[in-house]
Formats: C-alpha cells, sequence, structure tokens
C-alpha cells in the first residue's frame, strides 16, 4: 500500500496548527493579552499553503477546544471576531492581490467583525460596551481622586487634577470609533506581516512581504479628506446628529493617516542608510511614542502625499 506522504504533511501541520494557536489564545487569555491578536496567523499561512478549508477546520477545532477549557461563549466569541479575518487574508495573499488592496479588505473585513461582537456583548450584558467604559472611567477616577487626596495637594489642585482626568477620559470615550478602526488596522498589518515572513520561510514564494518602509497611501487621498472634512462641516453648519464626534474622529483618523506615512518615510530614510533592522525599529517607535513630535511627523506624511519624496508614483 502506497503510502500518501503529501496528505500526511498536511495532517500533521493541521493538528500542529490547531495546538499552536489554541496554545497561543491561552496564553494571551490569561498572561499577554495582546497576543489573543495574533491567534489568525497559523491559520493564514496553512491556509494559504493548502487551502481554506483547512484553515476552516482548524480553526473550528480550536475553538471549539478553547469553549470546553474556559467557556463556550468565549469560544463563539473568539470564532466570529477571527474568521472573517483568516478567510480574507487567504484569499487575498493566495490570489496575489496588491498590498494595498489585502490590508484594506482586511482592516474593513476585521472593523465589521469587532462590531458585531461588541453589539452581541452589549445585547446580551443588556449594557452598551460605551457604557461600560464610562463606568470603568469613572471608578478609575474616583479612585485616582482619593490618591491625590492622600499627597497633601491643596482642594484647588485636586479639583483641577480632576477636571483634567475627566477631560482626558471624555476625549477617549469620544473617538472610541476611530481608536476601534485604527486598532483594526494594526491587527490587521501585524497578521498580514508576520504570515507572509512565516510563509517566505516555509519557501511559499509568490507571498509578497508588505515593507514599512514601502507604506503610501493612495494618491488621491488628500481630494478624499478634504470630501470628509467638508462633508463634516456641512454637518456642523446643519447642526446635525453629533456633528462634534464625528469631526473630532475624522480628524484623529486622517492625522493617524498621515502619521503613519511620515513614519514610513522617515523608516524608508533609515534603510536607505543601511540602518539595521533593530535600530531602525527602536528608532521608529521612539517617534511614534514621542506625541509632542506627532505633528511633525503628520506634516511630513503630508508632503509626502504632496510631493512624493520617495518617487514610488503609481507604482506604490
Amino acid at each position: 500500500m502506497k503510502v500518501d506522504w503529501n496528505k500526511e504533511n498536511k495532517i500533521l501541520e493541521t493538528i500542529l496548527v490547531i495546538g499552536i494557536a489554541t496554545i497561543l489564545m491561552l496564553l494571551g487569555m490569561y498572561y499577554l493579552p495582546w497576543i489573543i491578536f495574533l491567534y489568525p496567523i497559523p491559520f493564514v499561512v496553512l491556509g494559504v499553503r493548502y487551502g481554506i478549508s483547512y484553515s476552516i477546520i482548524s480553526l473550528i477545532v480550536s475553538t471549539f477546544s478553547i469553549g470546553l477549557m474556559v467557556d463556550k461563549v468565549s469560544g463563539i466569541f473568539i470564532f466570529l471576531t477571527f474568521t472573517p479575518l483568516i478567510i480574507s487574508l487567504n484569499y487575498t495573499i493566495r490570489n496575489r492581490k496588491r498590498p494595498f488592496e489585502i490590508l484594506s479588505i482586511s482592516t474593513l473585513v476585521l472593523l465589521a467583525s469587532f462590531l458585531l461582537v461588541l453589539n452581541i456583548m452589549g445585547d446580551m450584558g443588556g449594557v452598551s460596551v460605551i457604557n461600560q467604559m464610562e463606568e470603568l472611567f469613572t471608578q478609575v477616577l474616583n479612585s485616582q481622586i482619593e490618591v491625590l487626596k492622600q499627597m497633601d495637594l491643596s482642594q484647588y489642585q485636586v479639583l483641577k487634577m480632576k477636571d483634567l482626568l475627566e477631560n482626558a477620559y471624555n476625549y477617549i470615550l469620544l473617538i472610541i470609533p476611530s481608536i476601534v478602526m485604527i486598532f483594526s488596522l494594526i491587527t490587521a498589518y501585524l497578521n498580514y506581516f508576520i504570515s507572509s515572513l512565516l510563509l517566505r520561510k516555509l519557501g511559499y514564494g509568490i507571498v509578497f512581504i508588505p515593507k514599512f518602509s514601502k507604506f503610501k497611501l493612495p494618491n488621491n487621498i488628500l481630494v478624499g479628506t478634504g470630501i470628509m472634512f467638508l462633508g463634516a462641516f456641512l454637518i456642523r453648519s446643519l447642526k446635525l446628529f453629533y456633528y462634534e464626534t464625528i469631526f473630532l474622529n475624522i480628524t484623529v483618523l486622517v492625522s493617524f493617516m498621515f502619521f503613519t506615512q511620515g513614519l514610513s518615510v522617515i523608516d524608508y530614510r533609515l534603510v536607505n542608510k543601511k540602518i539595521r533592522t533593530i535600530p531602525r525599529v527602536l528608532i521608529i517607535m521612539f517617534f511614534t511614542v514621542l506625541l509632542p513630535l506627532g505633528w511633525i511627523i503628520s506634516f511630513i506624511g503630508v508632503l509626502d502625499a504632496i510631493f512624493d519624496f520617495r518617487k514610488f508614483g503609481k507604482s506604490a
């Protein structure tokens, strides 16, 4: 009897992916929360190599196992959150879509998944996620005020700090929509990037690895930005629904987009100067966390959108 080694390898890799992904999720749920959002990577790699059916079957087994070990609701939410992202990345990578298309599709799909899950969670709990966050911020604020009172500060200083904290929390609540969008983009990019690296290591030659130094917004981004702000101003002038929140979220999203392009320009220059990967990543992280320079980096992104410093043209 002839043994089909190719089929044997597929089965073994599927079992390995189920084990790795399940352990990854359990580690994220109990120890390292940020790892949770890298959960789709093993399934994307498996799906691109052997087909989307292997990816979906292994995902079902993994989420079912997590449901048995943790609770059924968690397993269902994990499945609902990540299945669309895994399918979209499998489809776009296998069909050799352009990096910008892959990232755009996967981001929109993941955003829709997040919104669906958040809506279901709100319906199940009877309280919206926003209200839950408001209650959490109120508790945090009260505890911080108690700490301030124990620091021998004057009543005026305590009240001033309270106003600052309240304004900061209210600002965060207002920009939650843009935060969810930005988080969806970052999560989709990390899953796309790491999956591409792993596939390249495994000899899957058609995979294009998206380099951050080559990131570029669409050529018509400035026109699109102008239209978004014009729409926000029209809503404001007509005093329609939530115009301040809409304007604020558009501002945050546009700032983030151009900030990302500005960082990409800096990374491109560092690559040209042959700076090694680790120092380059540390420099980029330094500029990312140094908030006072944020507007300068966003301005660099705007200038690059206008003058195309890297001369990518339409090919980028």
